[in-house]
């Protein structure tokens, strides 16, 4: 039903786009997803989402896996963060790092 309209709530991206309210939420208020606010309510046009999502194809590499939690992602636009250990780098979703707290890799949080 949401093909249809010109704007979706954030929960509606999210569940069109199969992925958490959360990082809908962080990427909004990021100024990455435009949206428009009435109150305290957040709308996105249905135009604004797919060009974010024409965008991030064009700059966003081959993706990759989170090292914390092991989810697999088509873009690398999901893998911003890297484990805190020195000279790790291993790649961090946002999930992990922005709702769990997770900022070392699996490897890392072993020992």
């Amino acid at each position: 039903m949401t093909a249809d309209k010109a704007y979706m709530s954030l929960e509606e991206v999210a569940e069109t786009l199969g992925v958490t309210y959360q990082l809908i939420y962080k990427l909004v208020r990021s100024g990455e997803i435009p949206a428009s606010r009435l109150g305290k309510l957040y709308r996105v046009s249905r135009r604004d989402l797919n060009h974010y999502l024409e965008s991030s194809k064009l700059e966003g590499s081959t993706g990759g896996a989170c090292a914390a939690c092991g989810k697999t992602y088509a873009s690398r636009l999901s893998l911003t963060q890297t484990c805190t250990v020195a000279s790790c780098a291993a790649p961090i979703c946002n999930d992990c790092w922005t709702r769990r707290k997770q900022h070392v890799c699996r490897e890392h949080a072993e020992k």
